[in-house]
């Protein structure tokens, strides 16, 4: 009984599982080629033999993890917030920052969305469904779902207003406001992700919960230059080959900026209201900077490493070879 409840708990528990499967492997794969060697070659030579052809193996794996960043990796890339600062940006802690325009000093995206002939936003941020869209809905639930439509459209963001049509906030200048650029939504997902978690992991800001905020928009400065619109051949070969041949990467910086919302009653039954900015309340924005990480450091240090012990364990074998030939002379020296 004892030994049928550890059998089965080897065979429930996924760590134990694994762990005796890759026991297992090493000692009959590579402990079956250690036992050929050793009994063909004695086994000093075999072990050394043995542990030579493994850290040439390890050389090589780890070169394919360093070069695909693969296998043992290090730390991944991701995004350190250095400073959370709540209303004017001309007071922030980041120099770099502070060029950044205030959020009150450019357009919202609804009055961009006016103030322009852009087809494409008109159509998604500046129109209401109609009844001859919706012919099921009584006259009521129609006027519901216009002012919900309407509400959708007057609290579009900069960011999402980006992604939908990029051209038309290029030509408003949010592409360049002081070296700062609007990232639309599709690219803003990571910081945007870092951001929320920073903001609830500091309850002194007074935020509990992400229902408080809204995430408003995305900026992003420095790093590796980008690609220009529309590139030719020649651009994405050239910005390729200049790219990968910087040695040093620029500090790159994001601000993702909130604003809490006002407390709206949840009616039992719908969806729940769109949120709606406190305009009375300031806005936070947190400053990060990229931290590139290590993916390709730890494959990197165990090909230097095992480089070296597999060079080291060749010149163990070429130093036998030589002091066995030389004794071999001697031997056949004083046969003559």
């Amino acid at each position: 009984m004892g030994i049928s409840a550890t059998l089965a708990g080897i065979a429930w528990d996924p760590n134990i599982a694994a762990t005796l499967a890759v026991l297992t492997g090493v000692v009959v794969l590579m402990g079956s080629v250690w036992f050929l060697l050793t009994t063909n070659s004695g086994i000093r030579v075999g072990t050394l033999l043995a542990f030579a052809a493994f850290f040439g193996w390890m050389f090589i794996m780890s070169t394919t993890w360093w070069m695909y960043g693969k296998g043992w990796q290090g730390d991944s890339p991701s995004w350190q917030t250095v400073d959370i600062n709540v209303g004017d940006l001309r007071v922030s802690g980041l120099a770099k920052a502070r060029d950044l325009p205030n959020p009150d000093e450019l357009n919202t995206g609804y009055e961009l969305v006016i103030l322009s002939d852009n087809a494409r936003a008109t159509a998604e941020f500046d129109s209401l469904p109609t009844a001859a869209d919706n012919p099921d809905l009584s006259a009521d639930e129609l006027s519901a779902l216009q002012a919900d439509r309407q509400v959708r459209n007057e609290t579009v963001t900069r960011s999402e207003l980006a992604a939908v049509s990029p051209d038309m906030t290029e030509a408003a200048g949010w592409h360049d406001l002081n070296g700062w650029r609007l990232l639309p939504t599709t690219e803003a997902g990571d910081s945007q992700a870092q951001a929320v978690a920073d903001i609830l992991a500091h309850p002194d800001i007074g935020f509990v919960s992400a229902a408080e905020f809204k995430l408003l928009d995305a900026y992003s400065t420095g790093g590796k230059p980008r690609l220009a619109e529309n590139p030719s051949r020649i651009d994405r070969i050239t910005h390729w080959i200049s790219n990968s041949a910087r040695i040093t990467h620029p500090t790159r910086y994001s601000v993702v900026q909130l604003q809490r919302v006002l407390d709206q009653p949840t009616i039992p039954g719908e969806a729940p209201p769109r949120p709606i900015v406190d305009e009375a309340e300031p806005v936070v924005s947190v400053i990060m900077v990229r931290d590139l990480g290590s993916v390709r450091l730890r494959p990197a240090l165990v090909m230097v490493g095992s480089l070296m012990v597999f060079l080291a364990l060749c010149y163990w074998l070429h130093v036998r070879d030589r002091e066995d030939m030389a004794r071999r002379k001697e031997f056949e020296a004083a046969r003559a």
